[in-house]
C-alpha cells in the first residue's frame, strides 16, 4: 500500500463520508496533539489501527550489544555517515493495536515496571488513548523477550489484561519451556538465559488462556504469521491485511537504523547470531524490493516507513505526518 492510499483511506474515515480527495483535506481541520502523547490512528482498509508507545531502550555505548566484534572505528564511521552522533543507540518500543469489529487485538505488551523510566508507559498511553485494558480481547504475543512481555501481569503479579486470550507460536514456546533452552550460538548466551525465568513465569500465569499456533498460520482472519527465526526461535514477521491492504510487521527483525546500514553486523540480542544476520538480510532484502508499508517494533516513532536498499545495506524512509491530524 502506498502513501497516498493510505491517507485518503485515513483522511476519509475520519470524516465518516466518501469525499474527494480535495475536500476531504478541506474539511478536515480538527487537530490533536495524540502525537505527542504517545499513540498515533490510522486506518487500514477496515481496520482501525492504532500505535501506542512503551517509550524506550537506550543502549551505551552501542558495543558490544550491536556490532560485537566489529572494529569500533569502523562502527563509529558508519554511526556518523548515518546521523548518530553519539557512541549510543536508542531503540524505541512501538506496540500495534488493531480493532477489528469486536475484538482489540495488543500485539505484544511492552516491558511492564521491568526496564526502568524510560519504558513502561505502553498501558498509560493505551488509556489515553480510550482503551482500557479490560477491554482488550485477544494478545498475540511475538517473542519472550522482556520488553514484549514485561507488561502481561501486574506487580502483584495479576494478569493486566484480564479478559485476554494470549497466542504464541509453538515454536517459541517449546524453546523457552525446554528443560535447557540452547544460547550457544548467541554473542552472549548468559544474556538469553536471565530471560528465561521470565518467560517461564508468564506462560504459567496465563497458561489457561494461552493459544499455541504454528507459524504460517492467519489469526483472526487478518494477520499471517511466517517464521523469522534468529532473534529468537519463533520470532516471527506478520502481514496484517484487510482487502486490498496490508502492512508488513518486522517485529524484532531489526532493532535500530545501525542495523538497516549494516545487517551483517547483528546484534547480542539475537539468540542465534548467524541466523539472525541471514533472517534480517533476506526480510530487508524483500522489503526494498516490494516497497511496501512496514512497522518496526524498534525503529523510530512511530516505527511506520519504507526500507530502501543503498550501495551498502539499507535505509529506513520514515512514512511522513505532515502534521497531527485526528483519524478515527
Amino acid at each position: 500500500m502506498n502513501r497516498r492510499t493510505l491517507l485518503k483511506n485515513t483522511a476519509a474515515a475520519a470524516l465518516g463520508a466518501s469525499l474527494p480527495l480535495k475536500d476531504v483535506f478541506a474539511a478536515q481541520t480538527k487537530v490533536s496533539n495524540e502525537t505527542l502523547n504517545g499513540y498515533l490512528r490510522f486506518n487500514l482498509g477496515e481496520l482501525k489501527m492504532l500505535i501506542v508507545t512503551d517509550g524506550h531502550i537506550l543502549v551505551s555505548p552501542a558495543q558490544p550489544i550491536f556490532a560485537p566484534q566489529i572494529d569500533t572505528e569502523q562502527v563509529r564511521e558508519v554511526m556518523k555517515e548515518n546521523f548518530i552522533f553519539d557512541d549510543n543507540v536508542d531503540a524505541a518500543i512501538n506496540i500495534l493495536v488493531i480493532r477489528k469489529e469486536d475484538r482489540i487485538i495488543v500485539i505484544d505488551t511492552g516491558s511492564g515496571a521491568l526496564l526502568g523510566s524510560n519504558a513502561g508507559r505502553f498501558l498509560n498511553n493505551l488509556q489515553a488513548a480510550g482503551i482500557a485494558p479490560d477491554e482488550v480481547t485477544d494478545v498475540l504475543l511475538t517473542h519472550l523477550h522482556i520488553d514484549h512481555i514485561g507488561g502481561i501481569l501486574d506487580a502483584a503479579g495479576e494478569r493486566v489484561f484480564s479478559n485476554a486470550s494470549y497466542y504464541l507460536s509453538k515454536e517459541e514456546y517449546d524453546f523457552w519451556m525446554a528443560d535447557d533452552p540452547d544460547f550457544s550460538k548467541s554473542k552472549n548466551p548468559n544474556s538469553g538465559k536471565e530471560s528465561v525465568m521470565l518467560a517461564r513465569r508468564v506462560m504459567t500465569e496465563i497458561h489457561s488462556k494461552l493459544h499455541l499456533f504454528n507459524l504460517g498460520t492467519v489469526l483472526f482472519d487478518c494477520i499471517k504469521t511466517d517464521l523469522a527465526a534468529g532473534h529468537t526461535p519463533g520470532h516471527p514477521v506478520l502481514t496484517i491485511f484487510s482487502g486490498e491492504f496490508k502492512l508488513k510487521h518486522m517485529v524484532d527483525t531489526v532493532h535500530h537504523t545501525l542495523l538497516l546500514a549494516r545487517p551483517d553486523w547483528g546484534t547480542q540480542w539475537d539468540t542465534d547470531f548467524e541466523k539472525g544476520i541471514r533472517t534480517r538480510q533476506q526480510i530487508l532484502s524483500e522489503l526494498a524490493t516490494e516497497r511496501q508499508l512496514v512497522m518496526s517494533c524498534h525503529l523510530p516513532w512511530p516505527g511506520l516507513g519504507y526500507v530502501s536498499r543503498k550501495k551498502i545495506g539499507y535505509g529506513w524512509i520514515p512514512m511522513p505526518f505532515s502534521t497531527p491530524l485526528l483519524f478515527e
